[in-house]
Formats: C-alpha cells, sequence, structure tokens
C-alpha cells in the first residue's frame, strides 16, 4: 500500500485481513531485543494448504507461541485475523532444531506439517511468513503534527512523579496506617519563609516541635497544594510530616521557599540524597533549590479498627520524640523524570520505572494518530506482565498494548478498551514485529439548539485493521482518570517496550 493510501484513516476498509504477508521474520522487526533474551526461531505466522483425503484443497495456517519453559502453542486456523474458534490447539516442546507437538505434528528445518482428523480431515505443511502492517512507516501527510520522528524527545515530558515526591505506597505500602516523615533544614539566618507541600490523604506539618498545619484531606499528592507562611531560625530546623493513607497510593513533598514564592539563598537539607558523581540535586528538585529530597522515614503506624482518616489525631511515638523510634532514609536515590531512552531504528524505549510520556502538544478536537511499537519478547512472564504499556487518547482513554499473540482478544489485552471493548478480533502481531496503531477520535459534540451533549467517539486500527468501529466513550477507562483533555500518554508499566513514527493530524 502506497503512504498516501496508508495515511486516508477515515476511509476505513473493513477487510478481515489487512497485514502485507512476507517470507521470512526480518522486515520490520527488531531480532535480539531485549539484550537478555533472543528471538525464536518457531514463534510467529505460519501458512500453507491443508490437501483432504479427496484430493481438495484448502488455505491453512497457524499462530506459534513461545511459552518459555512451559513449550509451545500452535493454534492452527482457516484464516488470520478472523474472530472464530481455532481448527485445533497444538501444545508442543523443543527438540533440538525442532518442535514435536502432541499430536505429531512438527516444525523442523523450515516446514510446519502435520494432519487433522475429524471435519477437517487431511495433511498440512505450512512455510512462516511475516506479517506487517500496511500503514508501517506511513509517513505523516502536510499539516500533520510530528511527535516523535526518532531523533528526540523534546515534545514530551515525563507523565509520572516527581522525583521529590515520596512515594509510601513503594516504601511500606497498605491502607489505612500512617507514617512520618522529617529531615533538617539549615539556614544562614533567621528569616520568614513559606512551606508549600502537597499530600496523600491528610497531612500535619510541624517546625522545630511546633505543630504548624493541619490538613485532613482526602485527596491525591499533588505538589503544593498546601501552603502555610513559617519562621525559620538561624542554623537548623527540624522539618516532620504525618501523612496518613486511607487507600490506594499515598505520598508527600515539601519545599521552603521565600514570601513572595522565590528561591531562599544558603538552604541546606539533612539527610542529602545518594547522587550519581555527575548528577545535578537541582535535577531532582523541581527548579526550586528549596525543595527536600531525601527524608528519614518512621512507620507504618495502625491502630485496630481505625482507618486512614481515623489516625489522622493518633499521636503516634514520633510526635512524643520517642528514642525508640526507628527511622530509615526513603527517596535516598532519586530517579528522575525523562528517562526514556532513543535507541536504533528511530525508536524511544521505555526505561522501566522511569515513568510514563506524555506529549506535550494537547488536542482538544478531532484528531487522528499514528504511532507504531514495539513489544519485546517476554518467553517466560504471563498476563499483565508481558509486553504491558498503553496509548491513552488525551491522557484519559487507553487502548491497551500487551504481547497477547494469539491469546482470545478480551480488553484488558492488546487492542482491548479496559471496561470499554475488546477488539474486534486479536490483531496482536508476535513480539519484536513492529506493530501500528491508527486513531480516530470525535470530540464531544454539543448541539447548539438543544444544548444536549454527544460523548466522544473513537476508532481504532490495529495493524490495519478495524478493532474498535465508532465506540463511543462515556468517561475515561482509567483509573483515577482526568474529565479534562490532556496530551497523548504512552505509558511505562514495567516493561521495555519501543515506539517510533508518531504523528497526529489535527480535524
Amino acid at each position: 500500500m502506497s503512504n498516501e493510501a496508508g495515511n486516508e484513516m477515515r476511509r476505513y476498509p473493513l477487510a478481515r485481513t489487512a497485514f502485507v504477508l512476507l517470507m521470512g521474520m526480518t522486515a520490520g522487526t527488531a531480532t535480539g531485543w531485549p539484550q537478555d533474551a533472543t528471538s525464536d526461531p518457531f514463534m510467529g505466522d505460519w501458512q500453507g494448504t491443508l490437501k483432504h483425503a479427496d484430493g481438495t484443497q484448502a488455505p491453512i495456517c497457524a499462530q506459534v507461541i513461545c511459552w518459555g519453559k512451559e513449550g509451545y502453542q500452535a493454534n492452527l486456523l482457516e484464516a488470520f485475523d478472523m474472530r472464530v474458534p481455532p481448527l485445533a490447539v497444538l501444545k508442543g516442546k523443543a527438540e533440538g532444531d525442532a518442535v514435536a507437538f502432541d499430536s505429531g505434528a512438527r516444525i523442523t528445518e523450515g516446514t510446519f506439517t502435520g494432519e487433522l482428523t475429524g471435519e477437517h480431515a487431511g495433511q498440512y505443511g505450512m512455510k512462516q511468513t511475516a506479517r506487517l502492517s500496511p500503514t508501517f512507516d506511513a509517513k505523516p501527510p502536510e499539516g500533520a503534527v510530528v511527535l516523535f520522528d526518532g531523533t528526540s524527545l523534546d515534545e514530551w515530558v515525563g507523565g509520572g512523579p516527581e522525583p521529590f515526591m515520596v512515594d509510601l505506597q513503594r516504601a511500606i505500602g497498605g491502607d489505612n496506617r500512617a507514617a512520618y516523615l522529617r529531615c533538617w533544614i539549615s539556614s544562614a539566618r533567621a528569616q520568614p519563609a513559606r512551606l508549600e507541600l502537597g499530600s496523600d490523604d491528610g497531612v500535619k506539618v510541624w517546625l522545630n516541635g511546633v505543630l504548624i498545619h493541619a490538613n485532613p484531606a482526602n485527596r491525591p499528592c499533588r505538589a503544593w497544594d498546601d501552603q502555610a507562611d513559617i519562621e525559620l531560625e538561624a542554623g537548623e530546623n527540624l522539618l516532620m510530616l504525618k501523612v496518613v493513607n486511607g487507600g490506594g497510593g499515598w505520598g508527600a513533598c515539601a519545599r521552603i521557599v521565600g514570601r513572595n514564592g522565590e528561591d531562599l539563598e544558603g538552604l541546606t537539607f539533612d539527610p542529602v540524597p545518594a547522587l550519581d558523581p555527575d548528577a545535578d540535586l537541582a535535577t531532582f528538585q523541581g527548579g526550586s533549590t528549596g525543595t527536600v529530597v531525601t527524608w528519614e522515614m518512621a512507620g507504618p503506624f495502625t491502630e485496630e479498627g481505625k482507618g486512614g482518616p481515623d489516625l489522622f489525631d493518633v499521636a503516634f511515638p514520633p510526635e512524643g520524640d520517642d528514642p525508640a523510634v526507628e527511622w530509615t532514609l526513603v527517596n535516598e536515590r532519586p530517579q528522575a523524570q525523562y528517562r526514556w531512552k532513543l535507541v536504533e531504528e528511530g525508536a524511544m524505549e521505555v526505561t522501566p520505572g522511569g515513568g510514563s510520556l506524555v506529549a506535550k502538544r494537547v488536542f482538544e478536537g478531532d484528531h487522528r494518530i499514528h504511532l507504531e511499537f514495539l513489544t519485546p519478547f517476554m518467553p517466560d512472564a504471563r498476563g499483565q506482565g508481558r509486553g504491558n504499556s498503553g496509548v491513552y487518547v488525551q491522557g484519559r482513554w487507553e487502548v491497551q498494548i500487551l504481547d497477547s499473540y494469539g491469546l482470545e482478544g478480551r480488553d484488558n489485552e492488546c487492542g482491548g478498551m479496559y471496561s470499554v471493548a475488546q477488539p474486534a478480533v486479536n490483531m496482536c502481531a508476535p513480539p519484536l514485529q513492529w506493530q501500528t496503531y491508527d486513531i480516530d477520535f470525535q470530540a464531544s459534540r454539543t448541539d447548539a439548539a438543544t444544548g444536549q451533549t454527544e460523548n466522544p467517539r473513537i476508532t481504532v486500527l490495529h495493524n490495519g485493521v478495524v478493532i474498535h468501529d465508532n465506540v463511543e466513550l462515556k468517561g475515561p477507562n482509567t483509573p483515577g482518570g482526568s474529565t479534562q483533555a490532556g496530551g497523548l500518554l504512552l505509558q511505562d508499566h514495567g516493561n521495555p517496550l519501543r515506539f517510533r513514527n508518531i504523528w497526529v493530524v489535527e480535524g
């Protein structure tokens, strides 16, 4: 298909198969990645002929899945890209340079042979193929907004938590508990200042043993939601926070600035983060030299029968300066945002734990998205741990990315939209092969005469085939999803994926 045809995304063909068939597994693949895994010689698509006893022939194909130590699974199909029961599902084990299946079928010397019984009885032979999306490497049309062309990440910002935010869920986890954070702030002189902080959920604050702020909030952690005027003493000042959690994620952050919001000169902090020799503390402070990065932490503290809000006014031992309280460092080695990296093939790669990426540009109206992704080869991983990521349209509607090659095609598998719709057909390609999403988003409409609002709608092509056709979106399908339009988000879910060739056409 020409680039022009590939870019003509409004005229969606409802064809069953849009892949371009290529012999071999080289075009459009990234074999041998990640570095600790290699491509499997048997995994992927196979295609050939089924010969019946009466001399008639029929096409047959197979999806061969590598399950690591468990061996192989082969789905024998009448045709690719149809949501129909397979002719047979075979289980097999490697035998040197071959795979032997429980049915007597074998893969050896580049040929998959075997015999079917029953309604479709006959002998078959297949060769391996690679089916590439017709929109792979599609060039952006005139007027498109290019978000990633393989040369830089300048159009993106880190979407994960700021490096100065203490993640208490990761540090100590759990619901209905409290934790304490403390640090010493040294000031060259006595001076007025302003404390700015954020917490999930409620927070109490002491400065030099005096309670200066209390907010029993139930909220996510956002930087600088709370503010309080304070007086710093010359020398060391002890700052202590109590953070309570009702459920889910929790954490906190704090900084000291002047009453006018500007940085104060000469502030230092203890404890000091352990940074790489070439790292600059300012990189982790979010633009203010008064931001606390590393803390001492005590907890968690709980009380039988009491939820998070009930713990707000319970005086646990740190409030009494109990010398028996154990304090440990938290956020000692902060991770800077924007840790994805450019790699070969003009791609960017997720750095697991580095946070998601969000496009700086926000598209609030109708728009079309083209992007290409590649899942890693993780043969021993299962379920949501097998090449997991996602594309969040406007930062709030996720189209799932997962290595679900050859699986059922549920709403939590590749191409699915959680709690909204499963893909019409599972179009997931094998891992290490480039795939495409072409997404048509229609923003909400308000009728001028009636004032009624029509919900947004979405159409998604996966590898050139419509998997969601004009689906109504009634609300964000992501936990805690915003109701306001944000930038296109590419998710870090702990697996190293790659993305390339991302562009948007407005209107």
